[in-house]
């Protein structure tokens, strides 16, 4: 299997010009929450504004070759990500329950997988060309290096919430925490 993946810190202020960014991409946005029963798949026009902390990305090419699965026993739909054309993003941001942690988001996609056959199989050149140039644009619209750590991404609100509350990394790179 062979995939690819970006980090990086972002916070809610930048979601409304993430939508804005992911429209004018052509890309449609897509939640676990949203396939139906019969695996109809409910398109979202932004990202929630409420508990959704990963969302699904793919345009009209993809959208037709994307794998649902189902649990065993309480037969809940998810997106099978390693078959399937998508580009996970996880927010990332701060979950409802504790806005002193600021949590690292990142976006990942599978190239390559093995196959019910086992059989490798890979994703066509166009769909790696999409999410690699989706990804390249939003490090260029959204993010940069942070001086006080050089190994993932940052957007501006996120660094200036980092600086404002004197947050320390914790958990490997994981999240911020503010210092109490």
């Amino acid at each position: 299997m062979s995939s690819k993946q970006l980090n990086f810190y972002i916070t809610p202020e930048e979601h409304e010009k993430i939508n804005e960014f992911i429209h004018k991409k052509g890309a449609l946005i897509l939640l676990n929450q949203n396939i139906s029963s019969d695996d109809k798949i409910e398109l979202q026009s932004e990202i929630p504004k409420n508990d959704v902390f990963q969302i699904f990305l793919s345009n009209n090419e993809f959208v037709k070759k994307v794998k649902i699965n189902t649990t065993g026993n309480n037969h809940i739909k998810y997106f099978g990500i390693d078959e399937s054309y998508l580009l996970e993003f996880d927010l990332g941001g701060f979950y409802p329950y504790d806005r002193n942690i600021l949590h690292r988001g990142r976006f990942y996609y599978v190239k390559s997988f093995w196959n019910e056959e086992d059989v490798l199989e890979k994703k066509s050149n166009d769909f790696t060309l999409w999410c690699d140039d989706f990804i390249k644009d939003f490090r260029k619209e959204f993010l940069k290096r942070f001086s006080k750590e050089k190994t993932f991404f940052y957007s501006d609100s996120a660094i200036k919430w980092i600086e404002d509350n004197n947050a320390s990394e914790t958990g490997g790179g994981l999240s911020w925490k503010i210092n109490l």
